[in-house]
This record gives structure tokens, C-alpha cells and sequence, in this order.
């Protein structure tokens, strides 16, 4: 049985980052240790791993995190004006592969019956198989909103174009249409929410998830399809409504405590990635046009105490706000963002802006892969602009960042009507630190409406105008661009490693490997 060190280092091959070899499979040999590491362990690790690069501070603080105006940089412009990494893109691309296989290795020890016995002794076959297929749902639907087409694994499926993970047979795999991928993805989510056997555990240990819960995983299944099948609606809308209905009826979120969730460690090694980004740096603060929408300026909302929790007042420094050593200010006025894309943003002294508060800044947060706030406005969305879905989404954030009760009472009271903008606008606030999500949903919808667009002004709070001495300045992106990044070029390593396959697939983007080019499903551009 190859082991797992071996499927890392040839799926490095299989994307082409390590050249190839007649016989990889002598490598590693150890007759001193077992065959394969049991698949809680490898589930365990491929989790956190997978958040540990997707939400760090290049694949998130430097990208979608500020793209989206949660936070802005204040001491590099460039990145937030669009000018992102090659790393960023390499990095994104690469570890999605390497912890997709992780997760590939669970299920072929799981159907091998050579190992199925063994490794059901740390939990149920099948159950094992769904999370498994469930969580590379999740990285392909992420690679796929990302990139567009990509080459793909599908564990359901004889498909000839998905050929990812199949290092045996594909060193340079096609790329699989997005349209090929999506619809598949709803059928892997749909048999695996089926497959699961409720009544015995996922896990015994090793899921930090849900811990070993098949109930909570069957829902998660069904919850994403709610998120895929809602990126359908203007492209696809019987398919979406008709897997939207059947995810419903199998199960979804219905409280805070079905979200999913990855946990962190208070200790350094194992603390979150922002958490590790903050250690000896500070170049990130909460963006102006997200604390100007919560402190009711921008928007139809009025204040929201929300600020007060995801943010730190202006007089919180840095090391205040890492030992949760601050006083927590009601006064909106205390809060003020960093501006976002302003180019002399280092000019501006710490004291003139809002970091993030303790509960983001801290080694324990808990990265979130779904929640189920966003499954209610889905619903609110579903059900042609639902209210008390809308509102039920509201509530469900407010008390996820722990709003006192009356306080979450008196703004969902006084909600305006749900509507198009005001359900996508509160959904936006209730994705915050899930900015790759909120990425796809603003090139779906246009929503939130109060980001500061390319050529928009911004006029500066006077204590920066006075630090900075300009009253105001253009958002200028850094490419001609009036709106967001449609998407992120390929790595240009694949133009050298795959580049017929890769060619294949930039042949069918509208305006060729650029940011420039929409996916299948953003008919809002």
C-alpha cells in the first residue's frame, strides 16, 4: 500500500511542480512503520491545513480579505488594488490539490479491502467516504469559483475528463469545465448526504469538525448544496431550485450550533493563521468602507453593534487588543477604518484607525467553512426575498459574534424590508472573515452595494486628513478595471508543467487568462 507521503510527493508531480520518475513508489519504504497512517489522523490534518493556507495572510489578507474591504492593508496598496501575488495564485492552486488527495487516501483505504476493517475501527466506512466527499466538494467548488475550469476528481463518477488525483494514470490531468464541475458537485453532495449512516460516528477522533457527528455532517452536505445550487440561479434555475428543494427536505442548518468550523489552539504552533500573521507583524486593520457600513453611514441599516465585536475602538493597540486587554467602547464614534487602497495609508499612526478585535485576533478562533446564517438568506433568497429568513439570518450572525440579546432584538426589529439589496448587503456582513465566499457572491449579485468601487472618492475622517493631509482621494486600481476581479490567472508554472491542458482551458475564457474573464455563472459583469 503506497503511503501517504508518497501521494504528497507525486501529487506534486501530477500537477507538475517536481519531475518525474520511473519508479517514485521505492521512495519513503520503511519496514519499521505500518502501511498507512489511520484515517482520523489524516483527516484531522488535512482540515486545519487546508484553512491554514486559504485563510492566511497572503491567500486572504492579501487577496479577497481586503478585495472585499473587511480589512485593508496599511502599509502595501498594491495588493489591495488588485495587484496580487503569483504566490498567492501558486499557493491556492497547489495545497488545494495536495489536501484534496489527503482526503482521496481516506476514501481509497476506506473501499480497499485490504484496509476497510482496519481503518473502521476509527469510524464508519461509509461515513468516512461521505466526509471525505464532502470536504473535496468544498476545495473544488473553491478552486472552480477561483480559477474556472480545473482539473477535477470525482469520487462518483467515470467521467473521462476528471482525472485530478489519478497520479497513476494522469501526470498532466485535463481541465474540467465549470459547468462539468458544478453539476458534479451537487451530485457527489447529494450521494454523500445519502450514504451517511446517522446512527454510528464519522470519526471516533481526528474530526475537530463536528466531532464524529453524521448528523451534523449530512447537513453541512446539504447546506453546501445550497451554496452551489444558489451560484445557478440566473444560469441554471431549474437546477438550482430543484437541488436547493431536495437539500431542504434532507436537512440543512438550522442553528448556530450546526456550524462548521475549524478550531485552532491557543498555543503559537497550532494557533490560527491570523493569529500567527499578527505575531511580528501589523499590516492589516479593519477597512473604512466595512466600518462605515456598520456604523450605519453607508447602507440602510442604521449602527450595528456587530462593530463593536468585530473590531477594536481606535485607542485598543495592537498588544491590547492580542492579550483581550481593552476596554470595549460602545460609542460608534470610537471606531474608524483604515482607508481602503490608500497609497499613503503608512503614513497614518496606528491610533487612527481599528484593528480587529480579540475575537478575531486570538490564537483559538475558529476559521468557519459554512454557517448557518448564510444558509437563511440563501432560504430568504429562495423564497423571493423571504422576511423572516432575512431575519433569521441577521439574528443568527448577531449572536454567532455575541450581541447581547436586547441589543439583537432592537435591530432585527428594526430591519427594513427584505429585499434583493438589503438580504445581500446583511449576508455580506454576515461573511465577514469568509472572503472568498463573499468574493463569489459580490461577482454573482453586485451586492454589497457599499463597497468603494474603482474611480470612487473617498472622503477622509478628520483625523487622517490631518495625518495624511489630503481631505479625500481616488480609489485608482492598480489594472484598468471598474469593478472587482472576475477571477485569478492560472500559475504561470502550469503554462510550462500543463500547458496543453492549460491552453485547452484558457481558450474557452472570454478575454483569455486575465482577471478580465467572468466565470460561467457571473452574468452580472
Amino acid at each position: 500500500m503506497k503511503k501517504i507521503i508518497y501521494l504528497t510527493l507525486t501529487m506534486f508531480v501530477a500537477i507538475g511542480l517536481n519531475s518525474c520518475s520511473d519508479d517514485l513508489s521505492n521512495y519513503n519504504e520503511n519496514p519499521n512503520e505500518p502501511d498507512f497512517v489511520l484515517t482520523n489522523t489524516i483527516f484531522n490534518g488535512a482540515t486545519k491545513q487546508y484553512t491554514d493556507f486559504m485563510r492566511d495572510d497572503f491567500n486572504s489578507g492579501r487577496l479577497t480579505l481586503p478585495w472585499m474591504q473587511y480589512w485593508g492593508q496599511n502599509s502595501y496598496a498594491d495588493e489591495d488594488r488588485y495587484l496580487y501575488r503569483e504566490t498567492s495564485a501558486e499557493s491556492i492552486y497547489t495545497n488545494s490539490y495536495l489536501v484534496a488527495t489527503e482526503f482521496k487516501s481516506i476514501i481509497d483505504l476506506n473501499v480497499d479491502p485490504a484496509t476497510s476493517e482496519q481503518v473502521a475501527t476509527v469510524g464508519n466506512n461509509n461515513n468516512q467516504i461521505a466526509a471525505s466527499r464532502i470536504m473535496l466538494s468544498y476545495i473544488f467548488h473553491k478552486l472552480t469559483d477561483t480559477f474556472g475550469d480545473v482539473p477535477y476528481y470525482s469520487y462518483g463518477s467515470d467521467n473521462p475528463n476528471f482525472q485530478a488525483l489519478n497520479i497513476d494514470e494522469n501526470l498532466s490531468p485535463v481541465f474540467a469545465t465549470q459547468e462539468e464541475i458544478y453539476m458534479d458537485i451537487l451530485k457527489e453532495l447529494r450521494e454523500a448526504s445519502d450514504m451517511i449512516v446517522e446512527s454510528e460516528s464519522v470519526f471516533i477522533s481526528g474530526d475537530n469538525i463536528f466531532q464524529g457527528d453524521a448528523v451534523k455532517w449530512k447537513k453541512f452536505a446539504n447546506s453546501l448544496i445550497l451554496r452551489v445550487a444558489n451560484r445557478l440561479r440566473e444560469v441554471d434555475p431549474g437546477t438550482a431550485n430543484q437541488a436547493i428543494n431536495e437539500a431542504i427536505a434532507a436537512g440543512v442548518f438550522d442553528s448556530n450550533a450546526d456550524n462548521a468550523i475549524q478550531p485552532y489552539e491557543t498555543a503559537d504552533a497550532t494557533a490560527s493563521p491570523f493569529w500567527i500573521a499578527f505575531i511580528d507583524r501589523t499590516d492589516f486593520a479593519v477597512a473604512a468602507p466595512f466600518v462605515d457600513l456598520l456604523k450605519g453611514e453607508t447602507g440602510s441599516f442604521g449602527p450595528d453593534p456587530r462593530l463593536f465585536e468585530m473590531a477594536a475602538p481606535i485607542n485598543a493597540s495592537i498588544n491590547d487588543i492580542k492579550n483581550d486587554d481593552y476596554e470595549e467602547s460602545s460609542d460608534y464614534e470610537d471606531y474608524i477604518g483604515v482607508p481602503y487602497a490608500f497609497v499613503q495609508a503608512n503614513s497614518l499612526e496606528f491610533t487612527s484607525y481599528s484593528f480587529p478585535s480579540s475575537k478575531v485576533l486570538r490564537p483559538d478562533y475558529g476559521e468557519v467553512f459554512m454557517e448557518y446564517a448564510e444558509v437563511a438568506f440563501i432560504l430568504s433568497e429562495h423564497n423571493n426575498w423571504d422576511q423572516t429568513q432575512y431575519e433569521n439570518g441577521v439574528r443568527a450572525s448577531m449572536e454567532r459574534w455575541g450581541v447581547a440579546s436586547g441589543e439583537v432584538d432592537d435591530f432585527v426589529s428594526n430591519l427594513p424590508a427584505a429585499t434583493e439589496e438589503t438580504v445581500l448587503n446583511q449576508k455580506y456582513v454576515a461573511l465577514y472573515m469568509q472572503p472568498h465566499e463573499s468574493w463569489a457572491e459580490f461577482r454573482r449579485t453586485g451586492f454589497p452595494s457599499t463597497l468603494l468601487l474603482p474611480g470612487d472618492e473617498y472622503v477622509l475622517p478628520p483625523n487622517q486628513a490631518a495625518e495624511s493631509e489630503i481631505d479625500s482621494y481616488i480609489f485608482e486600481p492598480g489594472v484598468d478595471i471598474n469593478t472587482l476581479p472576475f477571477r485569478i490567472a492560472y500559475p504561470v508554472v502550469l503554462q510550462t508543467l500543463n500547458g496543453s491542458n492549460r491552453a485547452d482551458a484558457v481558450s474557452g475564457l472570454e478575454n483569455g487568462d486575465t482577471i478580465f474573464s467572468p466565470l460561467f455563472w457571473d452574468v452580472n459583469n
